[in-house]
């Protein structure tokens, strides 16, 4: 899995890297909080995962002009992205962290992005504080995190100094793609392969 880095909304006074405002999670009307985030079987490689990265800043900016409200000063600008495991979000509700009754990741297709994934975690309705149960699950997410992979859309080449430069390292320090060649070779076909048979042409 992979949480994408946007700048400025990931970040306090532009320069500053702040994990709540990057894993960003949102109450939800039936008690839960939802992220988002991209699944690696659908982005198999770093090409893959940047590219996603850099539509949904672009799709922001552009969202942001169809209504006349773009601010160069406020550009949506994509950063890089962090990588952590399913087995690890499930794990904060296996572990019995106080308040929440469940936690998983559900791929779902969303404005075409075929790698969009929900991070959803069920949270108890009664007896707990609900933003101390969500700071209690960034914690979480963020010691299980590894990155930054930082990357620079073709886009935002004019930018200097770039703002990617202030990403922080987390607890389990920088992203390493562990798999074997095999490995790598086999999750690329069986994308190009899913893609096929769904009728996505990227």
């Amino acid at each position: 899995m992979f949480r994408h880095a946007i700048h400025p909304v990931s970040f306090q006074k532009r320069v500053v890297f702040a994990v709540p405002k990057f894993w960003n999670l949102t109450d939800q009307p039936d008690g839960s909080v939802l992220g988002s985030l991209a699944w690696e079987r659908y982005a198999p490689t770093g090409r893959y995962v940047h590219e996603h990265g850099c539509r949904l800043a672009s799709r922001r900016n552009e969202a942001k002009r169809r209504v006349g409200k773009y601010d160069e000063k406020q550009r949506q600008v994509y950063c890089g992205a962090y990588q952590l495991s399913a087995k690890s979000i499930r794990s904060i509700a296996s572990d019995q962290l106080a308040g929440v009754l469940s936690a998983d990741v559900i791929h779902q297709v969303e404005e075409g992005e075929i790698a969009h994934t929900d991070l959803r975690f069920h949270l108890q309705a009664d007896g707990f504080d609900i933003e101390a149960t969500k700071t209690a699950i960034i914690d979480r997410l963020w010691n299980a995190s590894s990155g930054p992979l930082t990357h620079v859309c073709h886009c935002d080449r004019d930018i200097t100094p770039h703002p990617n430069s202030h990403l922080d390292t987390p607890p389990l320090g920088a992203y390493r793609d562990n798999r074997s060649m095999a490995l790598r070779l086999w999750g690329l076909i069986r994308f190009k392969v899913w893609l096929w048979f769904q009728g996505f042409r990227f």
